[in-house]
């Protein structure tokens, strides 16, 4: 049976895929096992899902920047590159 610690660091490794509905399930496991007092699981949910999607936002802007610089190291035209020249030429 793992512990609360235990439990909050596979937690925080999957913070990436957490859903509001896997939180319910961690912390309503962690409650039956009366490591988490009912009072504080719709708390531990919220922070749960919230904190996940911080994670998915830091994530996907840190994607974009990285394909960004890639991009301009190998001299590709962005979107906006192609429309500003088809504008000129309008």
């Amino acid at each position: 049976m793992n512990t609360l610690l235990e439990k909050g660091f596979l937690a925080g490794i999957g913070l990436l895929s957490m859903t509001r509905e896997k939180a319910q399930k961690i912390i309503d496991d962690l409650s039956h096992e009366g490591e988490v007092q009912k009072n504080e699981v719709t708390q531990w949910v919220d922070q749960l899902a919230s904190r996940g999607e911080e994670e998915r936002t830091a994530l996907r802007k840190l994607i974009r920047d990285e394909m960004k610089k890639v991009m301009d190291d190998m001299g590709l035209a962005t979107k906006e590159d192609i429309q500003k020249l088809m504008e000129k030429q309008g």
